[in-house]
């Protein structure tokens, strides 16, 4: 009998609502990719994996990359990815793609599926364009579900990149990315960092929606290490809109999707972060 597993990462939701999607469908168990970060090595113990995670500066985040090459038995399982994208999936599963051949395994499919963008610029996304991705988004994981079943073979979407900027809704987003660069270039990336304004009332949802526990709350304010891998979770699931990238008006916005709760956000975090935990001593037990 087939047994398939399904890892994801999300930081808004949108890969969460697809893998989770096609887990029902495919009758497979979710688990979060931050909870294999401490893993050395990992057995799924299925003959099909996919790999669900949202597009980050244009390729996968980094640890789907360390997640592929920890898995064994690669050469043997037949595995699929789906990325979503706001503006443009570019290449990121051809890059994958050659991630996986280098762990000796090999990307029997690749799909891309558009959401709402909810990086820099996000909130200038039109609410008739957002209602759009979002009616068609279940129609692509069905497309996807039946090619898995099916065991197909050489499907890789991919996008130029000479393409984003004919994009749809792209010249809206010139001056954020202009305040961006502009803060940037004038201020250096530090002045950039994730922050919190007066507004915030200390409640620490950000810090248990980080999916690498990148988050401490001191003094009933949230201080930001090392760990962060730009997922926005932190900003996005703020119930005060409190949290910017060193409070530069880059009109991220607030976004998640809607078949996302906060709920979901945090298990799948705490998950994350319980797996992740140092085994206790004895003496501790």
């Amino acid at each position: 009998m087939n047994r398939t597993k399904i890892y994801y990462f999300s930081g808004t939701g949108n890969s969460l609502a697809v893998a989770r999607r096609l887990a029902d469908k495919l009758n497979a168990p979710l688990t979060p990719v931050a909870s294999t970060t401490s893993e050395k090595s990992i057995d799924a113990k299925a003959d099909t994996i996919g790999l669900v995670f949202p597009i980050y500066d244009f390729k996968p985040p980094q640890m789907i990359d360390d997640l592929v090459a920890k898995l064994e038995t690669i050469d043997s399982t037949y595995l699929f990815a789906v990325c979503t994208y706001g503006i443009a999936p570019t290449h990121a599963l051809t890059h994958l793609e050659k991630v996986i051949e280098s762990s000796g395994g090999h990307l029997s499919g690749g799909f891309a599926i558009a959401m709402p963008h909810n990086g820099i610029g996000g909130k200038r996304v039109s609410q008739a364009r957002r209602d759009k991705l979002l009616e068609a988004w279940e129609g692509k994981t069905d497309e996807i579900y039946n090619y898995v079943r099916a065991r197909a073979e050489g499907r890789i979407e991919s996008s130029p990149l000479l393409l984003i900027p004919f994009q749809r809704g792209m010249t809206k987003m010139i001056p954020p990315l202009f305040n961006f660069l502009t803060q940037m270039l004038t201020k250096g990336a530090d002045s950039l960092a994730f922050t919190a304004s007066a507004t915030c009332d200390g409640c620490g949802i950000c810090e248990r929606v980080c999916p690498t526990r990148n988050i401490e709350m001191v003094d009933d304010q949230p201080t930001w290490s090392d760990r962060c891998v730009m997922c926005f979770a932190c900003l996005h699931w703020c119930p005060k809109e409190a949290i910017s990238l060193g409070g530069c008006n880059l009109d991220i916005g607030s976004y998640h999707h809607p078949d996302a709760k906060l709920a979901d956000m945090l298990r799948s975090a705490q998950q994350a972060t319980s797996s992740n935990q140092p085994p206790q001593s004895r003496e501790e037990q």
